[in-house]
């Protein structure tokens, strides 16, 4: 019997006192080497800016998100996307990347040791006296 993955979802969440509070998505993850392309180090560079957010907008599963006007939901398309505010749209496209990122940069195991001190902390960095200089 093999093992199954599930594919990763990260749900982005807006808290008070966010400008945001209050809306939240749910967006795909990516691929190994997706991932390493929205970091501009894999086989295709997509780490500008438009790239991330069109990435983004493709990733994107569902969302709270309704229309201003008409309380209507608005759908969940790359094209009403880029109809967003930018701010808007931008936070979500960063709270994203912070998720792909989550497994990287997650927070030590508690068994986890902080090893021990440089040896450059014990290095003295003041001058040498004209004794020893020459």
């Amino acid at each position: 019997m093999g093992y199954r993955h599930k594919a990763k979802r990260i749900n982005v969440k807006f808290e008070a006192p966010h400008d945001f509070a209050g809306f939240e998505a749910v967006l795909r993850g990516k691929s190994l080497g997706g991932f390493l392309d929205l970091q501009g180090i894999g086989e295709v560079d997509k780490s500008s800016l438009s790239e991330q957010l069109r990435e983004m907008s493709q990733s994107l599963i569902s969302w709270n998100l309704e229309d201003e006007e008409t309380g209507a939901p608005v759908p969940v398309t790359p094209e009403a996307v880029l109809a967003q505010d930018q701010d808007l749209m931008i936070a979500l496209a960063a709270a994203w990347m912070d998720g792909l990122l989550g497994a990287i940069r997650g927070p030590l195991e508690t068994s986890s040791t902080d090893g021990q001190p440089s040896p450059e902390v014990s290095i003295p960095m003041e001058p040498l006296s004209e004794s020893l200089a020459s």
